[in-house]
């Protein structure tokens, strides 16, 4: 009987520590993983990972995950820490993720501060895939996520990325030019955009979906449990609680909702690229983001994007600019704020979304700030483009964080006018 007593005791001991040490790895704030093209079937791979500073350090490395249906089989490679400095301002690795105002703390630079700080880590390899197959799945995974609002528990943090590989080796994932955890003032609209692009010109589509959890290289990841709320918990209209005002435009990748209820919320986007071979459609593969949104009581007001004007070298309908090959393009916009008191600073993503093309911007660090933009299409140029209007409020009222609002514009650029023959038709006719 003192055996077994011993022995029940010293398994509770263990089962306690274990259950310490999962709890105290609890950092995982968000991330994706992308590759870039580097020749023939090699691809340079990074996974960007944002680790909350009162949790456990950064992992030295990642193990990265290689699977295909095509074989059934699967390889891992090692990812040590990235020796280059972050775009696109050039900060070292593992630098913080600044809330914006310099005269307030986050978490980061004091544990005591109401304000949460994140660390922005880059990790590296470099993946040969040995044949071409129509489905390759890449995943990451590390315990453990962060508690949040509208997760049960602290499952593993797993990100993915997939590839059909069977139409062309030359493809490089989308990528996503804004960073992944924004701070959001509660019980006030807000708007967001992750800023997916693609370096091959490829189209992209947007969806939410539930976080992601995996416990091995070739299991196919599960659905993270979910809070029982009111209203439910979607990953549609309510991912988090918004009461339902959750929007999301998924051929631009615009989010705008109410958050209400303070705390952090978790939730994830998968982007997913086309292009067009051999006059056929096909699915390149996906990338997914995970995104803790954090809410907090605060007093700021949002500024508002109004309507564009736009002169005479094109047309403004449905909150879409319409412009023509060799014409030059112009357009203006005001973002505004109804407390007067505000300072106001715009950025757009124009030098890699729509390269040509400028935007000049007025009466900066105002209440009210103007955007002016200028681009004359080529040929090439014909179809759907997108760019964002990143508006930054650093007016910095308590607790102390620069709100961030992402806006897309959408312009679509007709190609020349074709004329046919006259045609002569019966009345009735269509």
């Amino acid at each position: 009987m003192r055996i077994r007593h011993l022995l029940t005791t010293l398994l509770a001991v263990i089962g306690f520590l274990l259950a310490s040490q999962k709890a105290s790895a609890t950092h995982a704030s968000g991330g994706e993983l992308i590759y870039v093209h580097i020749s023939d079937s090699t691809y340079q791979f990074f996974l960007k990972f944002y680790r909350d500073c009162t949790g456990a350090t950064e992992p030295t490395s990642w193990t990265l995950c290689a699977y295909n249906t095509c074989q059934n089989s699967s390889f891992t490679a090692n990812m040590p820490k990235w020796q280059g400095t972050l775009p696109p301002d050039n900060r070292a690795n593992g630098s913080p993720v600044s809330a914006g105002c310099s005269q307030y703390t986050n978490k980061c630079d004091n544990p005591s501060s109401a304000v949460p700080g994140y660390r922005e880590w880059w990790y590296m390899c470099i993946v040969t895939l040995p044949l071409q197959c129509n489905y390759w799945r890449f995943g990451v995974s590390l315990c453990c996520r962060n508690s949040s609002t509208n997760l049960v528990g602290q499952d593993n943090f797993y990100i993915e990325t997939t590839f059909n590989s069977s139409q062309t080796w030359e493809n490089s994932s989308p990528f996503y030019s804004v960073k992944p955890i924004p701070y959001v003032c509660l019980n006030q609209p807000y708007s967001y955009n992750n800023g997916a692009l693609d370096s091959d010109g490829d189209s992209l589509w947007s969806a939410l979906l539930n976080p992601l959890n995996t416990q091995s290289c070739t299991s196919t990841a599960s659905n993270v449990p979910v809070q029982t709320l009111n209203p439910p918990i979607n990953f549609n209209t309510n991912p988090f609680q918004t009461n339902n005002s959750f929007n999301l435009n998924g051929f631009n990748g615009q989010m705008a909702f109410t958050a209400t209820q303070q705390g952090s919320g978790v939730i994830a986007m998968k982007t997913r690229e086309f292009r067009k071979i051999n006059n056929v459609v096909h699915e390149l593969g996906s990338i997914m983001r995970d995104i803790q949104v954090q809410v907090l009581p605060c007093s700021s007001i949002p500024p508002t994007l109004d309507t564009v004007s736009i002169n005479d070298s094109g047309a403004f309908l449905n909150n879409r600019v319409y412009g023509c090959i060799g014409q030059t393009l112009e357009f203006c916009f005001t973002v505004s704020s109804t407390d007067t008191g505000a300072i106001l600073l715009a950025e757009d993503n124009l030098i890699t979304a729509i390269p040509g093309a400028a935007i000049t911007y007025t009466n900066l660090r105002t209440d009210v700030v103007t955007g002016c933009f200028k681009w004359t299409p080529t040929p090439n140029d014909v179809g759907n483009h997108s760019f964002i209007i990143l508006i930054k409020d650093s007016t910095c009222k308590p607790p102390g964080i620069m709100l961030q609002y992402a806006r897309t514009v959408d312009l679509t650029i007709w190609g020349p006018v074709q004329a046919s023959p006259d045609t002569s038709i019966c009345i009735g006719e269509p």
